[in-house]
Formats: C-alpha cells, sequence, structure tokens
C-alpha cells in the first residue's frame, strides 16, 4: 500500500461528514485499525463530535459507529484552513488518486 497523506483524509473525512456522508475505510483503501485511529484523533481534537467506539485490550478500537457523526466549528474552520488542498477534492470515487502525497 503506497504512503497516503493522513492529513488528506481527515480533510475528506470532514468534508464527507460536512454533506452527511458515512466513509468507510474500504474507500480509503486503508486497514480499519489506521481509519478508527485517525477518527478517534479527529474526536479528541474536536473537529468532529459523535463517533462512538467499542473498545477492548490497551484500549484498541474493535468497532467504531459513525452514523451520528457532525463536523464541529472546528471542523468547519479547519476544512476553510486548507481550502487550498481542497480545490482538487472531487469526491469518494477519485479518492484514491487525491490521497498520496
Amino acid at each position: 500500500n503506497m504512503a497516503i497523506n493522513q492529513l488528506k483524509v481527515v480533510l475528506s473525512l470532514l468534508k464527507e461528514f460536512s454533506e452527511g456522508n458515512i466513509p468507510s475505510f474500504a474507500d480509503y483503501d486503508i486497514d480499519k485499525h489506521t481509519f478508527d485511529n485517525i477518527i478517534d484523533a479527529m474526536q479528541d481534537d474536536m473537529l468532529i463530535k459523535g463517533a462512538r467506539f467499542s473498545r477492548g485490550q490497551g484500549n484498541r478500537i474493535l468497532v467504531s459507529v459513525l452514523d451520528n457523526v457532525t463536523i464541529t466549528i472546528k471542523g468547519m474552520q479547519y476544512l476553510n484552513e486548507n481550502s487550498l488542498a481542497m480545490k482538487t477534492y472531487k469526491g469518494l470515487k477519485e479518492i484514491r488518486d487525491w490521497l498520496p502525497f
């Protein structure tokens, strides 16, 4: 798997959540563990709210429930601050061309 730009994943997720979509790890061609950790970090950073997690040993995320995720004001600001990067964003259909560095 090629190196993907995780900040681009964050930007894409913010955009998708702001439009009421619920992306999955498969959309990004990354493993579920990486995807869940990115979502967890986004919520820790208060870019989104409403993500729910079921955790196992070592606090590892086993299940993530994203159907109530909404983007916060801080998340909107983050998208706005990165609007230049988002100019080339065409949505999940073309996400794999967009994600590499």
